[in-house]
């Protein structure tokens, strides 16, 4: 499927985020060394990952209100 204006990407080989893949090299990591661009993509998976468990936390209290509204209705 064709998305108008929708660019495609891949993820970089050297620090993982992704690429337009029109660009000759990776804009992130190029002038980085490769123990640089090891510690740039440790950096953004540790970051991806705090930020899912904060979404997940969410989830769980959001799923925890909808159990307790559910079993009120059931009990009334």
């Amino acid at each position: 499927m064709f998305f108008l204006g929708r660019i495609r990407s891949k993820p970089c080989t050297r620090c993982g985020l992704h690429v337009n893949d029109r660009e000759p090299e990776c804009w992130h990591c190029k002038d980085l060394t490769d123990l640089q661009a090891v510690y740039l993509k440790k950096a953004y998976t540790e970051d991806v990952i705090k930020k899912n468990k904060g979404l997940a936390a969410l989830f769980c209290k959001l799923a925890a209100v909808a159990l307790v509204i559910s079993l009120a209705a059931f009990l009334i």
